[in-house]
């Protein structure tokens, strides 16, 4: 319990999982997709700190996004076809598909931008519903793109905690704007009700 707390510890753990090259990285942030309990911001943040900025930016976006696009094909041609049937006339989940249905392009990159939306029950619920393919790839990669690289500023402010302390507390304000942004679009969009009935 003691080699815990010592910092020695840590450094041996992040130069052993830098060893493990980029590919362990990419899995990671694709792992966060089928999981969402796990922290984004955390996983982007031991990226950033093993490989860097760039290699730990490249690796945390690729993940997540393939990560996202993995859960909408999986429920979309895989579970849509051979479950949906049996709890199409549900309430609850006539009232998601329905949700997702009337929502553009736009809301979608908007809300991908943002770290604090349940993005594991937005992959899943538009893998379920109609929407194009194409329009969902493409505004999740765009979003994404931004919601990466802020928790990248987030990671790297992390790592140089001791020699800039003003470009710590800028990027926790960011940190913070996005938290309430992500409120705010849950609860104007009704994702958030649709999601806790």
């Amino acid at each position: 319990m003691e080699q815990l707390f010592e910092i020695e510890t840590w450094i041996n753990l992040l130069n052993q999982y830098k060893e493990l090259g980029l590919l362990i990285p990419i899995l990671l942030a694709m792992v966060e997709s089928f999981i969402p309990a796990l922290p984004l911001i955390g996983i982007v943040a031991i990226n950033i700190s093993a490989h860097g900025v760039f290699y730990g930016f490249i690796t945390s976006y690729l993940g997540n996004i393939l990560g996202s696009i993995l859960v909408f094909f999986f429920f979309r041609a895989i579970i849509k076809p051979k479950f949906l049937d049996r709890f199409y006339h549900g309430i609850r989940l006539l009232r998601i598909l329905n949700w997702v249905e009337k929502q553009p392009p736009l809301f979608l990159f908007m809300i991908s931008c943002l770290a604090f939306t349940p993005s594991a029950f937005v992959n899943m619920s538009f893998g379920l519903s109609g929407y194009k393919k194409r329009q969902f790839v493409l505004s999740i990669a765009l979003g994404k793109l931004i919601m990466i690289a802020s928790l990248s500023l987030f990671g790297h402010s992390l790592v140089q905690i001791q020699d800039q302390p003003l470009f710590v507390l800028l990027s926790i304000f960011i940190v913070l704007v996005a938290y309430y942004l992500s409120h705010h679009m849950k609860k104007s969009s009704g994702i958030d009700n649709i999601h806790k009935d």
